[in-house]
């Protein structure tokens, strides 16, 4: 009977180590979420909520996208220069429409937010 209270002893100790850990790595993944933030812009958002959040708070202001690896689309690819701006016109929680300016043309384009992997405030003052 003493082997088992000292083995059940052992494992509450494991237990609450990795309990310790497992919040101390969130705080981790929360402060390494932060300093993104500060270096991708003043606003990024990566989940669904957040981007729709994003969006609908700043139609009428030019955003930078990144798209997830599964999004094809040809003018979804040309549109990833750094010559062109994309402005939002409109957000839904499936939807972003989106106002895109190359030097030759301007394009309106609907993207899915699934779509998304990401969108940043661009600042117009380089800043």
């Amino acid at each position: 009977m003493d082997a088992l209270g000292i083995l059940g002893f052992v494992f509450g100790i494991m237990g609450v180590l990795a309990y310790c850990s497992q919040s101390e790595l969130k705080k981790r993944i929360k402060r390494i979420e932060d300093e993104l933030a500060g270096v991708k812009g003043s606003s990024y958002a990566v989940s669904r909520e957040s981007l729709f959040k994003l969006a609908s708070a700043n139609i009428g202001k030019q955003v930078e996208i990144s798209f997830k690896e599964d999004c094809w689309d040809p003018d979804v690819i040309s549109y990833g220069n750094t010559r062109g701006k994309n402005v939002i016109m409109d957000a839904d929680h499936d939807w972003i429409a989106v106002e895109i300016s190359t030097p030759k043309k301007k394009i309106n384009k609907i993207f899915r937010i699934d779509s998304i992997d990401g969108l940043t405030m661009v600042n117009r003052d380089g800043i």
